[in-house]
């Protein structure tokens, strides 16, 4: 009996042992939980923190570029603007001309380089949007079919354009980027290929319901891309060997390109051969489209007045810089506006209450009362609903122009614009019908002179210098530039105007470049 109540005992001390063990054991693991949960809380507070500061630099970064645009663009605007509405007057001399014509084009160019860099950054501030609408794809395509083959023929190159025979018309998508990329691709092409040719395929796969995918190829004979280079094609700011040579650009094309591509829910892909030449593939998705908009107007003319019986229209323009009020003042009186100015938003509400302005452009970056605000106002009013205000701003945002439209704005426009973009948005938001630079009688009897046919000998007696413009702006695809250089040859030789008018008028650059042989007067 001892024995086992010994045993007993030596049994019980080794289940105290063990439960001695078990709690020093739970008290150094809750020991360790609570270090690890300050540790972890810690750390979730570093994570915050870090979160805030990238938070924080993101928004920086996204106003900085926002600050960015509306400087650069503003000044950009006047450039511009002033150069184009100064190109209107009649009593330039030629050398005039060509000087405004060398500062329009700088302008425009560096435009373009400036809206690359912006365009990069706001991919990678996370700004960049898409906007898909209804368009006409085959206008598309051949409009660029168009403006390229003047570069290829000018350069001695074959240029193949090849669409499946299934190709929708309309399809959805966001036709600017889409657009962009092409051109881009396309423009690559024509820059590195000095001989043979460029084949340019596009096709669209079907899906499910409305589904597409569209496939374009650009292939071309040009001098091919190193492997060595095959991986930075698509890296902002890098250039190949080939694309250091042939010099210009900023290397940041491709890299545009290619996260738009991606923002489309697609990829641009290459294979390349050193010697034989390159070929981009694209891939992005769209969506089968109906008629509606998605019609495309005729060429574009530069408008002289408003057809008889209209008006006479008021119009207020409000921006703080007086540069940009002048612009758009000269601008509208060249057609027949009575105008006004008001330097920020509580002097348009003044103006507009005192004036009564048929059409408002309203800045919507201003001191005292911005934009937003003052249209807010206006449009709260029994009369601001029946005004029409187009907002005008440099932000190249695409949500500052929903935030405007939901202020309450009709029609939007960007800084810098150009004439036909200012003159389409006062035409949609007011109705009012345009008077055209050449616009012929809308019945022409056959014997007409515009009818005669136009031959290099129609044009012998025009000078030099104007007929290597004349050549020039047709290489560009540069529709205005061709009507002025038209409108200069139409008091002396009104027949031979009309008929380039309507070459011009119908993108018959092969036919231009035919009648524009050297050899005129000096």
């Amino acid at each position: 009996m001892g024995l086992l109540i010994e045993g007993f005992n030596g049994m019980l001390a080794q289940v105290q042992d063990r439960d001695e063990q078990l709690q020093r054991h739970r008290e150094h693991l809750e020991e360790e939980v609570a270090e690890r949960t300050v540790e972890l809380r810690s750390a979730n507070g570093r994570l915050a923190v870090a979160r805030d500061r990238a938070e924080e630099a993101s928004r920086a970064k996204s106003d900085f570029l926002a600050n960015m645009s509306h400087e650069i663009r503003t000044p950009m605007n006047a450039i511009l603007g002033f150069s184009q509405l100064m190109l209107r007057d009649p009593a330039l001399t030629p050398q005039q001309m060509r000087h405004l014509d060398t500062i329009n084009r700088s302008g425009e160019h560096l435009m373009t380089l400036i809206n690359d860099i912006l365009e990069m950054s706001k991919i990678e501030a996370g700004r960049a949007v898409l906007n898909p609408t209804p368009f006409d794809l085959h206008a598309l395509v051949r409009d660029l079919e168009i403006m390229f083959r003047v570069r290829t023929d000018a350069k001695g190159l074959k240029f193949w354009v090849e669409t499946s025979a299934d190709l929708p018309r309309y399809v959805e998508a966001d036709e600017n980027k889409l657009k962009q990329v092409f051109i881009n691709l396309l423009g690559n092409a024509v820059k590195f290929t000095g001989q043979g040719g460029i084949a340019w395929r596009i096709r669209a796969d079907r899906g499910r319901g409305d589904d597409l995918r569209l496939v374009s190829e650009v292939e071309d004979t040009g001098p091919g891309i190193a492997p060595a280079d095959l991986g930075r094609l698509f890296r902002a700011f890098e250039q190949t060997e080939v694309g250091v040579k042939a010099e210009g650009g900023t290397g940041l094309g491709l890299a545009i390109s290619q996260k738009f591509a991606r923002l489309m829910g697609g990829e641009i892909t290459v294979r390349s051969e050193v010697g034989r030449g390159s070929c981009f593939r694209l891939e992005v998705g769209a969506q089968k489209g109906e008629r509606g908009d998605a019609e495309q107007g005729g060429p574009r003319r530069r408008v002289t007045g408003l057809k008889p019986g209209q008006g006479p229209y008021r119009a207020l323009v409000v921006d703080d810089k007086p540069e940009n009020r002048m612009l758009l003042c000269e601008i509208l009186k060249t057609v027949g506006f009575e105008t006004r100015e008001a330097g920020d938003g509580a002097e348009a509400i003044a103006q507009f209450e005192q004036w009564a302005p048929h059409l408002i452009f309203m800045d919507m970056h201003m001191p005292v009362v911005d934009g937003y605000e003052a249209t807010r106002r206006i449009k709260a009013t029994e009369r601001g609903g029946e005004t029409a205000i187009i907002a005008v701003t440099a932000s190249a945002f695409e949500d500052q122009r929903k935030k405007g439209f939901d202020a309450g704005v009709d029609g939007y426009i960007r800084k810098p614009f150009k004439e036909h973009e200012l003159f389409e948005a006062v035409g949609v938001c007011l109705g009012v019908r345009y008077e055209y630079a050449g616009e012929t009688p809308e019945v022409v009897p056959p014997e007409t002179p515009a009818t005669v046919a136009l031959t290099p000998a129609s044009l012998e007696g025009a000078p030099t210098e104007w007929v290597e413009e004349m050549r020039e702006a047709t290489i560009n695809a540069d529709l205005d530039r061709l009507l002025e250089l038209i409108e200069q040859v139409a008091r002396p030789s009104p027949q031979a105007a009309d008929r380039l008018r309507e070459l011009a008028s119908r993108f018959q650059y092969d036919a231009l470049l035919n009648v524009l042989q050297p050899g005129g007067k000096k």
